[in-house]
């Protein structure tokens, strides 16, 4: 990261950094909750809620909603979890401005890296705020959904990043054996990003229900799979997430097991273990239990927190092998 941010003169950009991330956390959960409550198209205009700012809750205020969108019959409740998700992100992409400003027009920010990072975040955000309008405009279509999703996660994972980056400078970061990892590691969140995307297909499809039962999917250990419909067959769409996690949980298992052989991985290690297991577990419950929204949306969580792990440790493997703290060649 450029040399501004870590000087202790430019220090606040740390907090500035780590408070965008903690909005943008809620923000993803929040849609998460959202999509779990069928509540995405409760307002049916954007950004406005039936004409108003907040979500129609007087009796005059639904009447006039009544009037102006009479297809569309008012749930306060809903409405409600869709505005204050929607005032999330708008302070969100606010405060998104205001770090990759300080990027940008910051005198001692002259390196290309972080030019390249704020232009970023800002073009992120942009396709974010489109995406968002889309998802009300479009109706939910499971493209623009799930592409909402992971705009939204690679914004995140660019905060993440900057923060750690600003943060993690101690040379006690400087050991051995890092470069080996590091490829593993992009393995591990190559099919960690597949699998949240075939997730965040299965949610906007609403197919979590599709197979009801584990390990059978209603009563077939293996049911007739369409891969030509796999855009719209339910049970296609919730069995390829379901082979997605067996993959990906047997890698990050896999994973974690070899970076606790690591003594400067032994915790990363040891996290990625526990998440992963907590994640497939969920998954199980998740089926079991008919999807309850407080199980749904800790699996939607135990998800943020093994990609920010991961890109914990990538972060971590670049400080080893960087030329500022020293170069290390080793396997």
């Amino acid at each position: 990261m450029a040399h501004w941010f870590i000087s202790t003169k430019y220090r606040k950009n740390t907090k500035l950094s780590l408070i965008t991330f903690t909005v943008v956390c809620v923000v993803i959960l929040l849609g998460a909750f959202t999509r779990l409550t069928d509540a995405g198209l409760s307002c049916p205009d954007w950004p406005n809620c039936y004409g108003f700012m907040t979500a129609p809750h007087t009796t005059s205020q639904i009447e006039d909603a009544a009037k102006l969108y009479p297809a569309h019959p008012v749930e306060t409740k809903k409405a409600w979890t869709e505005m204050v998700h929607r005032y999330f992100a708008g302070s969100s992409g606010l405060l998104i401005l205001l770090l990759a400003g300080t990027i940008l027009f910051n005198r001692k920010a002259k390196d290309l890296k972080s030019k390249l990072i704020a232009l970023a975040l800002l073009g992120l955000l942009g396709i974010q705020v489109a995406l968002g309008a889309l998802t009300v405009t479009a109706k939910l279509k499971p493209i623009i959904v799930t592409s909402h999703l992971l705009t939204g996660l690679s914004i995140l994972s660019i905060l993440w990043w900057i923060y750690l980056e600003i943060h993690l400078q101690d040379d006690s970061f400087v050991e051995k054996k890092s470069t080996r990892a590091k490829g593993f590691l992009w393995i591990g969140l190559l099919l960690l990003v597949m699998q949240i995307t075939l997730g965040g297909w299965v949610s906007s499809h609403y197919a979590g229900l599709a197979c009801i039962d584990l390990p059978y999917c209603n009563n077939q250990l293996l049911p007739t799979l369409h891969w030509q419909q796999w855009g719209s067959d339910l049970i296609t769409i919730h069995m390829l997430h379901r082979m997605g996690a067996i993959i990906t949980g047997t890698y990050l298992l896999s994973l974690g097991l070899f970076l606790i052989r690591n003594p400067a991985f032994r915790i990363i290690g040891i996290s990625l273990l526990i998440l992963t297991l907590v994640q497939l577990t969920l998954g199980i419950f998740n089926i079991l239990w008919l999807r309850p929204v407080w199980i749904a949306m800790l699996h939607h969580a135990t998800a943020l927190l093994l990609l920010l792990t991961l890109i914990t440790a990538l972060v971590k493997t670049t400080f080893m092998t960087s030329n500022r703290y020293g170069s290390l060649h080793h396997a």
